[in-house]
């Protein structure tokens, strides 16, 4: 009798834990693919403003504070982007207004307004903003090589699934 086509249990343990195994490095890849393709976000990081108050009414404007660690390469090809800054009540500041982005280094100095003043004692204020990941490739093509690696991945599992449960030898009967 011809077994051709037939998957023993041997068979069928090696097939699931391959499934398996594959499912399982199929998150990883995709999370570095993300990485390397997209920019990521920040949201309601605190920053402690308080050394820039000087007295009740009144904010200490040269000094900056640090919402993302800029490293050289991302001062000059990545800036932060996105940025909205809210202070410790909830209310969104002002660009130019209320507060001064220096958003290739990722840092920002708070401005002399009302909106800056604490109106209670949280001197904590809120950053979000979008940023480049360290592994983030900014030339678009090599976001569009990057963006295959998860697709290969998927590919291999699924030819891995068509040899191991011998599908593909039962077809042209």
């Amino acid at each position: 009798m011809n077994k051709k086509g037939q998957l023993g249990v041997g068979g069928i343990v090696m097939l699931f834990v391959g499934i398996v195994f594959g499912i399982a490095m199929l998150t990883p890849i995709f999370e570095i693919q993300s990485t390397m393709t997209d920019k990521q976000t920040a949201t309601n990081q605190t920053v402690d403003v308080t050394d820039a108050y000087t007295s009740a009414t009144e904010v200490d404007e040269t000094i900056n504070f640090t919402a993302y660690e800029q490293s050289d390469w991302k001062q000059s090809e990545c800036p932060l982007s996105s940025v909205t800054i809210r202070n410790g009540a909830g209310t969104e500041l002002v660009e130019d207004t209320d507060y001064t982005l220096y958003d290739s280094k990722g840092e920002f100095s708070l401005l002399n307004t009302t909106k800056t003043i604490p109106e209670t004692s949280l001197n904590t204020t809120y950053v979000d903003y979008t940023y480049c990941a360290d592994g983030y490739n900014t030339d678009s093509s090599s976001r569009s090589v990057a963006r295959l690696i998860g697709l290969f991945a998927a590919f291999a599992l699924l030819g891995f699934v068509l040899w191991k449960s011998n599908i593909m030898n039962n077809f042209g009967r």
